[in-house]
């Protein structure tokens, strides 16, 4: 999928990411990773990176192996240390590792956590979180959105503009009340909650 970059916006690629980058014809601002994926991808690849390293070294943070940060969640780091607060991750949905997929679920709560908004998106999916507030979604939207529960309990929910409503309902983390609802095409729909963590996955179509 295209990546749109405005200017103003900090572009990180992790990893193997600079591969995806370059097929784009995207420079990014700071390269991040242990580089195990990019080692493992065409030789091109880490050519590449290390053509960046050694002529604009501050552009690549190469991280350890063994370490507690996944290479996402230490570019988040990096860049809300530089004052960014909204975060559009491509590229985050594991592939063959589902495990990465719920690391950078995570993420997106870790940016909630620090005052940032932080989306993950692939070519017809995005997913969000959200937590003590509503989410609007203009008219226009087809296909799929589920909600789920992150809080053990999420209170006064609420779903309007969608194929099923609920008004100030409960979900629980541990039944998926929430799945496979639908938008409608000519309807404003609007998800909050008063008192948890929502994920929301759309599947537009």
């Amino acid at each position: 999928m295209e990546i749109p970059i405005n200017e103003g916006d900090y572009v990180i690629a992790c990893d193997a990411g600079f591969k995806y980058a370059q097929q784009l014809g995207i420079l990014p601002d700071l390269i991040v990773g242990d580089f195990d994926s990019a080692s493992e991808a065409e030789p091109d690849v880490i050519r590449g990176i290390n053509e960046i390293k050694e002529h604009d070294p501050d552009r690549v943070v190469q991280l350890e192996v063994r370490k507690d940060d996944t290479d996402t969640i230490k570019a988040v780091k990096i860049a809300l240390s530089k004052g960014y607060r909204k975060f559009y991750l491509y590229g985050t949905l594991g592939g063959k590792r589902f495990d990465h997929t719920i690391a950078n679920i995570q993420t997106l709560l870790y940016i909630k956590h620090n005052g940032g908004r932080g989306y993950i998106f692939d070519a017809d999916r995005m997913i969000m979180i959200a937590e003590n507030e509503s989410i609007k979604f203009h008219k226009g939207n087809t296909g799929y959105i589920s909600v789920f529960s992150l809080s053990e309990r999420a209170l006064g929910v609420t779903l309007r503009g969608l194929m099923y409503n609920l008004e100030n309902g409960e979900l629980k983390n541990d039944f998926p009340l929430g799945v496979s609802n639908e938008f409608i095409i000519d309807e404003e729909a609007e998800i909050s909650v008063n008192d948890g963590t929502l994920l929301i996955i759309t599947e537009f179509q």
